[in-house]
């Protein structure tokens, strides 16, 4: 039977057996991971990276609940329903998986199903060749989408991935002159992005290998969405801790991009933009450009994207000048107290609100008093005092509780 069975009490059967199947798609799902990891020469069980476990098993489970939904019920629509699925998959392109290992891992997954199908509906062969026949067809036109998307995700990853840039960025950023093999490209009023990248949990790995790998895998997936979502880019350096981007005047808003590169990346990315009103001009917007991811950091906008005019009022406490050491000074016994430091950034953040502090910070409102009055014990200055209290944002403002920030000039 290669044709929908009719009688009422044969659509029951299968109507059955399909749900029995689909209360063990879990299982079915860690088997084929399993069984991947074991044939794949790519991985050993001391180096797995972790979205084996996580974005691929998840991908796994949609092609077998798709796969089995199919059998009775030819009205999906294959495309839509598995697009954020096959999209999530093509991350594994910035990683450097060979379409080969990941066409695997899917026909392993088709494998399983079939295995189960047999299992169930082995004793009626034409009841299991009608199953087969229509999981079949949807998991071909799966794999037709699977193979355009990759196919689209690598031409998007071979156009960002340049990696002679970073000697013309250095160039032009010391304001050197640098020969360029297509002049008409120069951007006429150019903008700099700089990224600040944090580390993913793999790359605090104790193996160096899956440390290296990581690593690798972060830059690749940073570099492809930024060719995908920044339209003009120009000029890309993108290593694992930072990146620096110089493009053609960004078109649209920028805002959403640190929130996406961190959810592709898996690392929380902080981004800072200076416009520039010339190529000679970059060296002025590059500085001010770090200038702005450095105070973004310290300033709590850590996973947003910044301008100057974002962050201009802590910029200006905090930026080097003959008075700012005068300032320090007068804070200098919060030096060794972080805590105390970070619960002053939460309090002016919070508008002087004591207790929308204690709920920021999860303490009660009395302790937010008793740290704010052994700041005062400590430096002399009271938060009720207002110039006391912009000495102290001047402090917080210059230091820092964030572990992957540089030092500042001054430190406090």
């Amino acid at each position: 039977m290669r044709t929908a069975p009719t009688d009422e009490a044969t659509k029951d059967d299968l109507q059955g057996t399909i749900a029995r199947i689909r209360r063990s798609v879990p299982r079915m799902a860690r088997a084929i991971i399993d069984r991947y990891i074991a044939t794949s020469p790519l991985y050993t069980q001391t180096a797995v990276p972790e979205h084996l476990h996580r974005e691929s098993a998840h991908t796994v489970r949609s092609l077998l609940e798709v796969c089995l939904r199919s059998i009775t019920d030819e009205s999906i629509d294959v495309a839509d329903t598995m697009r954020e699925n096959i999209e999530r998959g093509t991350e594994r392109v910035a990683e450097g998986l060979p379409l080969r290992e990941y066409m695997r891992c899917w026909q392993i997954g088709f494998d399983v199903l079939v295995e189960e199908l047999e299992r169930e509906l082995g004793t009626d062969h034409g009841l299991f060749w009608f199953a087969y026949r229509r999981a079949h067809i949807t998991f071909d036109c799966m794999l037709r989408e699977v193979v355009s998307a990759y196919e689209i995700h690598a031409h998007d990853l071979i156009a960002a991935q340049d990696r002679n840039h970073a000697p013309a960025i250095d160039a032009l950023l010391r304001g050197d002159g640098w020969v360029f093999d297509d002049p008409d490209s120069i951007p006429a009023e150019p903008s700099i992005m700089l990224l600040r990248i944090g580390e993913t949990p793999a790359e605090g790995s104790g193996d160096r290998n899956a440390r290296s790998l990581a690593a690798t895998r972060k830059v690749r997936a940073i570099r492809a969405h930024l060719a995908r979502a920044v339209p003009g880019l120009w000029l890309v350096d993108v290593r694992p801790r930072h990146a620096r981007i110089v493009m053609h005047p960004p078109i649209g808003a920028l805002d959403p991009l640190a929130v996406d590169l961190a959810r592709i990346s898996g690392a929380p990315v902080t981004i800072a933009i200076e416009d520039a009103t010339s190529i000679e001009d970059l060296p002025r917007a590059g500085t001010t450009a770090a200038e702005v991811l450095d105070i973004a950091i310290r300033s709590g906008r850590t996973g947003t994207v910044s301008r100057m005019s974002d962050v201009a009022l802590a910029h200006h406490f905090a930026h080097t000048s003959a008075s700012l050491p005068v300032l320090l000074e007068r804070c200098a016994p919060l030096q060794s107290r972080p805590d105390l430091v970070h619960t002053l950034r939460v309090y002016l953040a919070s508008n002087l609100d004591r207790r929308a502090t204690a709920d920021t910070l999860v303490v009660h409102p009395n302790t937010v008093d008793n740290r704010l009055n052994r700041v005062r014990e400590l430096t002399g200055l009271d938060v009720h005092i207002t110039t006391e209290l912009l000495t102290l944002a001047v402090a917080v403002s210059a230091a820092t509780d964030d572990p992957d920030a540089e030092a500042p000039a001054v430190n406090l």
